[in-house]
């Protein structure tokens, strides 16, 4: 039977996995006519298709296939979402696995979670022997990766996962003490030309700023728990380095993508900066901007890469004012391209504006690092044309770090 996707409910106190697969979801949704059918119970309750679900969603579905089974406790969904599990699909990694043994070793199934689970007898005891352990390890991670979510105060995470205020603050101080230690051993780029032969991005999403560059940019302009703002946060690059950073993170976007709309703000600059958005540390800008990124994002004329080149700059300017209030100290990163192709090969050097509009607005040039495309950005017949009318190709974006 098919139910609508709004209909179904996503308990994910009553889900095995701890981690969502999104470079999973990406390719489940290239090929969703081919997926199974989600379980699901009589109260449209998720057992299993988490990642199927979510690939429906972003291939545009608005009902996906279901086969309705009939639980008689939360208990027993979150067991029957671990055997269908252990059947098909992603399977649980160890953790997922480690976490269900000890949440649930204490039923009296162990026979049942150990056939479930597809471990031996003697790595479900020891997992279960070390629960408070364990127990005290999740509140843990439970209380960083609330805490990653800028806009969460220590209060909150207190009140959230039942810790006291000095509880949260041993735990942030030890592991900004790690992450400092796990830095050291990071190998930056050293000179200010930034090439890479692939992007290591999970998630692929148009005009995507490669992982291995913003990982570059938060080792050189920020250290652990700083704020990181992304208003143009696409596929979520900086959502995915920011967690693997230990930074603070408020992101948001035009159109999130369905795969991450959870963790991404629905939001216009042209609105200002949202009111929820404390004081940033570092600002990631990349624009959707002017012919290069025209009707990609929608058809409005209010789109900012629908919009004249006057126009854009004018809200670009419009919001560096708004950065500059909201702003106390820090840096802010733009990157941007020369247009030239879809502007009738004529050459149209963004930067040098976008610098005079941020220096004009109370910022200082830090650095400026060039990005230099692969040659594969244009086919044989541009560079035919090129090479006929006597004009070069751009291949460089630019980078331009702020100091506020």
């Amino acid at each position: 039977m098919k139910k609508k996707i709004t209909e179904i409910q996503i308990r994910m106190d009553l889900y095995p996995r701890q981690e969502v697969d999104n470079k999973k979801i990406q390719e489940y949704s290239e090929n969703v006519d081919l997926l199974p059918p989600i379980i699901i119970n009589q109260d449209n309750i998720l057992i299993d298709g988490l990642h199927r679900l979510k690939a429906n969603k972003q291939a545009g579905n608005t009902e996906i296939e279901c086969v309705v089974e009939k639980t008689a406790s939360e208990n027993e969904i979150y067991l029957r979402a671990i055997e269908t599990n252990s059947t098909h699909g992603l399977q649980l990694s160890m953790k997922d696995k480690q976490s269900v043994a000890v949440k649930l070793y204490d039923l009296k199934n162990r026979e049942r979670l150990i056939k479930s689970l597809s471990i031996s007898p003697r790595t479900f005891d020891g997992w279960v022997s070390n629960k408070a352990k364990q127990l005290k390890q999740e509140k843990e991670e439970e209380a960083i990766s609330l805490y990653l979510h800028a806009e969460i105060t220590q209060r909150d995470v207190s009140e959230q996962i039942g810790l006291s205020l000095g509880q949260i603050n041993e735990i942030l101080t030890n592991c900004k003490n790690a992450k400092n230690e796990q830095t050291a051993n990071f190998q930056p780029f050293l000179y200010n030309i930034w090439n890479t032969s692939k992007e290591n991005n999970s998630i692929k999403h148009f005009g995507l700023f490669p992982e291995v560059f913003f990982e570059n940019l938060l080792y050189y302009y920020t250290k652990p728990f700083d704020v990181v703002y992304d208003p143009f946060v696409g596929g979520g690059t900086a959502i995915d380095c920011c967690k693997k950073w230990m930074r603070r993170y408020f992101v948001s976007d035009l159109n999130p993508i369905p795969a991450r709309e959870e963790e991404i703000k629905k939001w216009d600059i042209a609105e200002g900066i949202p009111k929820e958005c404390p004081a940033p540390d570092f600002v990631f800008l990349d624009p959707p901007y002017w012919k290069q990124a025209e009707n990609m994002y929608s058809k409005s004329k209010e789109d900012l890469g629908n919009m004249k080149i006057e126009d854009f700059y004018a809200s670009i300017e419009n919001f560096a004012k708004e950065l500059k209030k909201k702003m106390k100290e820090g840096f802010v990163a733009f990157v941007i391209q020369p247009t030239q192709w879809k502007n009738d090969k004529k050459f149209e050097d963004h930067i040098i504006k976008i610098i005079n509009i941020f220096e004009k607005n109370g910022f200082k040039e830090e650095m400026r690092y060039l990005l230099p495309y692969s040659t594969q950005q244009y086919t044989p017949q541009m560079v035919d044309i090129a090479k006929k009318e006597k004009f070069p190709l751009n291949l460089v974006r630019d980078l331009v770090v702020f100091r506020k």
